[in-house]
């Protein structure tokens, strides 16, 4: 859904020197738009923002239970600890976030929850629109990995997108869509994030790094040279990443969509968010964690392929010459053919070459502590599955 731009450009707006210390995060925020309207008219039926706030005054006279889908009669026999919502329960506002783009069966809006009765009132939430049979069973599909990481409630909060509750509009409506409603965790992905001209000293403000933050990865001081401050914004990145890729896993879950674009940092509690689980896949397919050698096979396989998601966000955020698609499309290439990831570092000085317009701040990270960063990026990317990183087996 192209709500917004994601070209090489930075999105107007940038932070002033004066406030990046004090100042966490300034919302992006585009207004909707004539063009915009049309291009939802012609991507969903009768789907725009007053498709939503007529549903607001249909559900206020018309109760759930009255008609209910097959769909929401399944979701609230599997979960108690999920919120069936209104859209009476919602003020719907008038902009989105740049960071919040979906899929073309998706539209997106954001809300405040108006419910003075709720513990989520005067919170600002996310409504995603799920329109088509395949993007309601990804909403479905949230809401039933929910049941399984809120047994841990700190560590879901820290590192995933949380996902409150859900809407099921009647079979009546124009729409006739389900709404997962989920938190908002700022208005940039991470790909937004590293597409800003002052990204580094924008991340370091939102993150609100300080000593405590910085010995988790094993420095003692904040600030220096470019390259360092870079080098530990990726530690601490990818740290938050590994934690919370190692959490899924844990409980038998593979997240499969690991990009930039799902990826979200939070100024609340300065933690990644890994998206909203709607694509997770069970390691076992009988849902037991038995030892069979087809479940055993399976496990690897997945753990195999979101290291590898995560080898790709580590080398675009020590490389921001990968965001280029092309080039992007050369990197992937070597790694497909089977080429050893060992000798990355001289493909990627052939393909970068001397003149990269980012300077040499990667290759600088990469080198450092005798070539320690090539060498966890060949892990990550290794053409053998078996031979990539891999949390130790529960």
């Amino acid at each position: 859904m192209a709500l917004c731009r994601t070209g090489p450009n930075p999105i107007p707006g940038s932070y002033s020197a004066q406030n990046l210390s004090t100042k966490l995060i300034v919302p992006a925020l585009l207004r909707f738009t004539r063009q915009f309207s049309n291009l939802v008219r012609r991507k969903r039926k009768g789907v725009c923002c007053s498709s939503l706030r007529n549903a607001a005054s249909a559900s206020s006279k018309e109760s759930l239970e009255d008609a209910p889908t097959t769909l929401s009669v399944c979701l609230e026999e599997e979960t108690d600890h999920v919120i069936q919502f209104k859209m009476s329960d919602f003020k719907i506002l008038d902009t989105v976030s740049v960071g919040l783009g979906g899929r073309p069966d998706e539209v997106i809006f954001e809300g405040m929850v108006k419910d003075s009765g709720s513990s989520l009132c005067n919170t600002r939430v996310v409504l995603r629109q799920l329109s088509s049979a395949q993007a309601q069973r990804r909403g479905k599909r949230a809401i039933e990995v929910l049941k399984k990481l809120v047994r841990r409630k700190l560590l879901y909060h820290s590192y995933s997108m949380q996902v409150h509750g859900y809407i099921s509009l009647p079979a009546s409506d124009a729409s006739g869509s389900f709404i997962l409603v989920h938190g908002y965790h700022g208005s940039f992905s991470l790909r937004h994030w590293l597409q800003q001209s002052d990204w580094l000293p924008t991340l370091e403000a939102t993150l609100a790094l300080d000593e405590e933050s910085v010995r988790k990865v094993g420095e003692d001081f904040t600030g220096g040279p470019a390259v360092s401050r870079q080098l530990r914004l990726v530690r601490i990145l990818m740290r938050d990443l590994l934690i919370g890729v190692n959490y899924l896993h844990s409980h038998g879950l593979a997240h499969t969509e690991l990009r930039l674009e799902n990826v979200h940092i939070s100024p609340i509690d300065r933690h990644i968010k890994v998206g909203i689980l709607g694509n997770a896949a069970d390691f076992y397919k009988d849902g037991s964690n038995g030892s069979s050698l087809d479940n055993l096979d399976r496990r690897q396989m997945m753990i195999a392929f979101d290291m590898r998601c995560m080898g790709f966000i580590m080398a675009k955020m020590v490389m921001r010459e990968l965001m280029d698609p092309l080039i992007f499309a050369k990197f992937k290439s070597f790694l497909t053919k089977g080429y050893d990831p060992s000798c990355l570092r001289e493909f990627i000085l052939e393909i970068l070459g001397r003149s990269s317009p980012y300077g040499n701040a990667g290759l600088q990270i990469l080198d450092r502590n005798w070539g320690a960063g090539w060498h966890l990026l060949s892990l990550l990317l290794a053409t053998k599955p078996s031979q990539r990183i891999r949390p130790a087996r529960p």
